[in-house]
């Protein structure tokens, strides 16, 4: 994956626009820093519904299939504390007849949905058409993600954090005038009506791999982003 980071940042004078802006002549600074990754495990979302006039038999096959989609979940090692499966949904469907005016009964529509977190990816196309073979009829969503966010999400909270004292510095060079303290730092943006300052180059940061996927199914590279927003006051 490649870490990328880019700052924009603007030079205020004695005139704040929010409390959380000191009186003093300032600059504020935010850094940026942002890594694409290739997801390692994907969130499946599956559900069976089934049509009935007679509930007893629509339970049945949908609690039978479920059964099957589990054991088929537990055949490509998803651990039970990965597989999720919801109760029982019954609703009861009516049709209104214009003709008698009345509302006449359609059947049972009894569902259940099924949360599968694998971890395996080369796994997932061959996953699904095991899924369709059992009779899982509802494909809700796939979110593609990584198990070790947490820990790039710091790498990159601290990547930002580098950024913003890097632009500090090479706008207060700009403007030559001295730092003379942090003011504060916030990962939400300060009110402000003013344009920021965008540094002309970025850095490259790392160059590393959130999971050996090479022969995964495709399903693109992620982003992930991270900002934070500091002021320092000047000496000028």
């Amino acid at each position: 994956m490649k870490l990328i980071s880019t700052v924009v940042a603007a030079l205020f004078c004695a005139h704040s626009y929010a409390g959380s802006l000191p009186l003093t002549p300032h600059l504020y600074v935010q850094g940026n820093a942002h890594m694409q990754v290739q997801p390692d495990q994907a969130v499946i979302r599956v559900a069976i519904t089934q049509k009935s006039k007679a509930l007893p038999e629509a339970k049945t096959t949908v609690d039978d299939i479920m059964a099957n989609a589990i054991a088929i979940a537990k055949s490509h090692h998803i651990r039970v504390d990965d597989i999720h499966a919801e109760q029982l949904n019954v609703y009861r469907q009516t049709r209104y007849n214009r003709t008698t005016n009345q509302e006449e009964f359609e059947g049972f529509r009894v569902s259940r949905t099924l949360t599968l977190t694998l971890k395996k990816l080369e796994d997932y196309p061959v996953l699904l058409q095991k899924l369709v073979d059992a009779g899982i009829n509802e494909f809700n969503n796939t979110q593609f993600e990584v198990s070790n966010r947490s820990t790039l999400m710091k790498d990159l909270n601290k990547a930002a954090i580098k950024d913003a004292k890097l632009a500090a510095k090479e706008l207060a060079s700009d403007f030559e005038v001295k730092l003379d303290g942090l003011y504060s730092v916030s990962f939400s943006p300060m009110e402000t009506p003013r344009t920021p300052y965008a540094r002309a180059e970025s850095m490259k940061l790392m160059d590393a791999s959130s999971g050996n996927v090479e022969q995964a199914y495709n399903t693109g590279a992620l982003t992930l982003n991270a900002k934070v927003y500091a002021v320092y006051t000047i000496d000028n």
